[in-house]
C-alpha cells in the first residue's frame, strides 16, 4: 500500500490555462498536481478546454485560470461597470489622493462628432479648470485650519493637507474623469464580464470589452474565445427600459437618503434557528417550531452566545448570512464609488443624473469657494439636460461626483456587520459614514437584537 504524504505548494510560472487543466485533472488522475503539470503544454491544455469547457460546458474548470489585468485610461463611469462583477478583486486610482486636470476626461466620439460636442468639451473644460484652480486655494485653507505640529514631518504634513484638498475638490470631478484600475479575476468570471461590456449601450464599454478580450486571449486563448454581444442581456434591457418609461410617468417623489424597503420580520427566529441548526441533527422546520415558542430572553441568550466573543477583526459566524435587508440609497456619486466596492451584496444601479440635486462639502463653503462650485454644478446640469435629449446615455459623462444617484442594495446581516464597522470607522469619509450610520439606525429600530453586536462609530 502506497503511503500518501501531505504536500502543500504553489504552481508558479505556468500559463493560466495549463494551471486550470492541472487542477481539473485531479478528479480522474491519481498523480500529483506538479507531475500532471509537467506533462502538459499549451497545445494540450487548449484541446482539453475545447473539449470539456466548450464542448461539455464544464465551466468551473475555467475558475482555476486566473488573470491579472492592468486597465488604464478608462472613465470612472466605466470603472464602475467593470467592477460590477462580484467574484473579482480590484484596486483603483483614488480621487481622494490624486490630482486631475482638463486632459484627463473621456470624450465620447459619438457625442463629439455631433453639434453638441462643443458644449460637452466647453462645459467639462470649465469644470476641470475650476477644479484645478481650487486645489491650491484648498491647500492654503487647510494649512491655516490645521497648522503643522512639531512632531509631524514635512512630508507627512504635506501629504495630509493634499489629501484634504483633493477630498474636498473631488466633488467637482465628472464621471468621465479617466482612471486606472487593476483587476484580478478567473477566466469564467472574466467571460461574463466581457459579455456584459460588449452588450453595454455605451461605445466606451464595448471598446473596453474588446480590448480586455484581446489581452486575455494572449494568455487564455480558449477560455474567453467565444465572448460577444449577449442578446438576452441586450434585448431584455431595451424592452425593460421602454416599459419603465411607459409605466413610471409623472413626478418623482422626494425621499430620505436611506430607506429600509425590505426586511424579514422573522429575522430573530431565523438567526436563532440557524445558530442551533449547525450543532444539531434536527431538520430546520423542527428547530424553527421550537424557536418560535421561546421567550425573547431565551432567543437573546442564544444570539449572545453566537456573537458576544467577536473581536475587533473577527467576522460573525456564517449563520448570520440567513438574515437579509434591502435599502434604497440616494447618494452622491463620490460616496457611491466607495460603497459600490461592497460586492458581497446584490446591487441594482440607476444611471447617473442631475435630477436629485448635489452635495457640497462644508470645507468648500468655509473656504469661500461656494459660488464657483455652484456655478460648475449649474453648468453641468444645463449641459446634461441639453445633451440627454439626443444622447441620454452619453449625457452621464458630464455629471460631477457631487450629484446624487440611486442604488438598491440587498445585504445579508453578516456583510452589514463589516460594512457598518468599516464605513463608520475613524478614517471614513463623512458622506458614506452618514449612510452607514443611517443603515445601522434603521436596523436597530426595527430589530434591535440583530443590531446588538454591530459596531457603529458616531465620532
Amino acid at each position: 500500500m502506497v503511503s500518501v504524504k501531505r504536500r502543500i505548494y504553489t504552481l508558479t510560472g505556468l500559463p493560466p490555462e495549463v494551471v486550470a487543466v492541472a487542477f481539473a485533472k485531479c478528479s480522474r488522475s491519481p498523480e500529483q498536481f506538479d507531475k500532471i503539470a509537467q506533462e502538459l503544454n499549451e497545445d494540450k491544455s487548449r484541446k482539453f478546454h475545447e473539449k470539456w469547457i466548450v464542448g461539455y460546458g464544464h465551466s468551473s474548470i475555467a475558475e482555476h485560470a486566473v488573470l491579472s489585468l492592468a486597465i488604464e485610461g478608462v472613465s470612472m463611469l466605466a470603472s464602475k461597470v467593470i467592477e460590477d462583477n462580484r467574484l473579482a478583486s480590484y484596486t483603483e486610482k483614488s480621487s481622494r489622493y490624486q490630482v486631475f486636470d482638463r486632459n484627463t476626461y473621456y470624450k465620447p466620439k459619438k457625442l463629439l462628432d455631433s453639434p453638441l460636442g462643443k458644449l460637452y468639451v466647453e462645459t467639462l473644460d470649465f469644470i476641470m479648470d475650476s477644479y484645478t484652480a481650487m486645489i491650491p486655494a484648498m491647500l492654503e485653507f487647510f494649512r491655516k485650519k490645521n497648522p503643522q505640529k512639531k512632531d509631524v514631518s514635512d512630508a507627512l504634513y504635506n501629504m495630509r493637507i493634499k489629501n484634504m484638498a483633493c477630498d474636498s475638490c473631488r466633488y467637482l470631478l465628472p464621471v468621465s474623469t479617466l482612471t486606472n484600475l487593476a483587476m484580478t479575476v478567473n477566466a469564467r468570471q472574466l467571460e461574463n464580464a466581457i459579455n456584459k461590456l460588449l452588450t453595454h449601450p455605451l461605445q466606451e464599454m464595448n471598446e473596453i470589452g474588446q480590448e480586455i478580450r484581446s489581452a486575455a486571449l494572449k494568455v487564455t486563448p480558449t477560455l474567453v474565445k467565444y465572448t460577444g454581444y449577449n442578446e438576452y442581456l441586450g434585448k431584455t434591457s431595451e424592452h425593460l427600459k421602454a416599459l419603465a418609461d411607459d409605466t413610471l410617468k409623472g413626478d418623482i417623489e422626494k425621499t430620505g437618503s436611506v430607506m429600509l424597503v425590505g426586511y424579514d420580520p422573522d429575522a430573530d427566529n431565523k438567526l436563532v434557528a440557524a445558530l442551533l441548526y449547525r450543532f444539531s441533527h434536527h431538520p430546520y422546520a423542527q428547530i424553527m417550531e421550537k424557536v418560535k415558542k421561546m421567550r425573547s430572553e431565551e432567543k437573546e441568550s442564544i444570539v449572545d452566545e453566537g456573537l458576544k466573543r467577536l473581536g475587533k477583526f473577527d467576522r460573525p459566524l456564517r449563520e448570520v448570512e440567513h438574515v437579509n435587508y434591502t435599502f434604497d440609497i440616494l447618494i452622491d456619486y463620490g460616496a457611491f464609488r466607495d460603497i459600490q466596492r461592497h460586492r458581497i451584496a446584490t446591487q441594482t444601479n440607476q444611471e447617473c443624473t442631475v435630477m436629485h440635486g448635489y452635495s457640497i462639502p462644508e470645507s468648500i463653503i468655509s473656504a469661500g469657494l461656494e459660488k464657483k462650485y455652484r456655478e460648475c454644478m449649474e453648468k453641468a446640469k444645463d449641459a446634461f439636460y441639453r445633451i440627454s435629449k439626443e444622447f441620454p446615455a452619453e449625457a452621464q459623462y458630464i455629471v460631477p461626483f457631487a450629484y446624487r444617484k440611486r442604488v438598491l442594495f440587498t445585504w445579508n446581516l453578516r456583510e452589514l456587520f463589516h460594512f457598518i464597522r468599516l464605513r463608520t470607522g475613524k478614517t471614513a469619509h463623512i458622506s458614506y459614514k452618514r449612510v452607514a450610520q443611517q443603515i445601522y439606525e434603521l436596523i436597530r429600530k426595527k430589530q434591535p437584537l440583530m443590531a446588538k453586536y454591530i459596531t457603529c462609530n458616531y465620532n
